[in-house]
């Protein structure tokens, strides 16, 4: 799944996303996540692995049934209704559209750490009323319970074990008391929540992928 970049191409790559309208400065690029994932030729660190990564290796991910995960999810955001909502690498913005669509009356924003997939995202939901943020969803710029629910789509699982428990700890950590976190993965993947308790769990696509909802301790509840 992982292979090196050659370092005078991470160089341009580097040098490239700096450039991108959707760059923040002062963002940095962890070693780890300057790889080949997913066979992409940069990773996610360039726009021809954007596009990619948005036209074959998002629908081989979703068993070329996305739709049917979002469906799903937003079944389950009916029953929170939050006013706020965080979508943590959030890439080319597919389950923000829906989302979007599902609550119009709620604050959604996505972070990714690629500004060529934020891009895409840009592109998709132009128009729509969603915040697009360039950062690092293990290390997140929101203080302690800033919304009310954060979904994760084939995120957390992905991730490299030594950063793993880094991102758990951030999406649990901006969820209000009594916040929800919603995560879609393989159902291989591990679930590592130390503060947030599984309140439903939902196999999808004949079991391959899971969504798992965990909600944060309400002030004075059980956990």
């Amino acid at each position: 799944m992982l292979k090196r970049i050659a370092e005078p191409r991470i160089r341009e790559c580097l040098d490239d996303a700096a450039a991108s309208p959707m760059a923040s400065p002062g963002v940095r690029y962890p070693r780890w996540y300057v790889h080949r994932w997913h066979f992409l030729p940069e990773g996610y660190l360039s726009r021809r692995s954007a596009v990619l990564y948005d036209a074959v290796v998002r629908r081989i991910y979703n068993a070329g049934s996305e739709a049917r995960l979002h469906a799903a999810l937003v079944d389950a955001l009916f029953d929170q209704r939050p006013e706020s909502l965080l979508e943590l690498a959030c890439g080319p913005g597919n389950a923000l559209s829906a989302v979007r669509t599902a609550l119009p009356r709620a604050d959604v924003t996505g972070i990714d750490l690629s500004p060529f997939l934020l891009e895409l995202a840009r592109d998709r939901l132009a128009g729509a009323d969603v915040s697009l943020v360039h950062g690092n969803a293990t290390r997140l710029p929101w203080g302690d319970a800033s919304f009310d629910a954060v979904v994760a789509q084939h995120f957390l699982g992905h991730l490299p074990r030594h950063v793993r428990q880094l991102a758990w700890d951030a999406a649990a950590g901006v969820l209000r008391p009594g916040g929800r976190l919603y995560v879609i993965d393989h159902a291989w993947h591990p679930r590592l929540p130390r503060e947030l308790r599984n309140v439903d769990s939902t196999r999808l696509l004949g079991g391959i992928v899971r969504l798992d909802i965990f909600e944060r301790r309400p002030i004075g509840g059980q956990a």
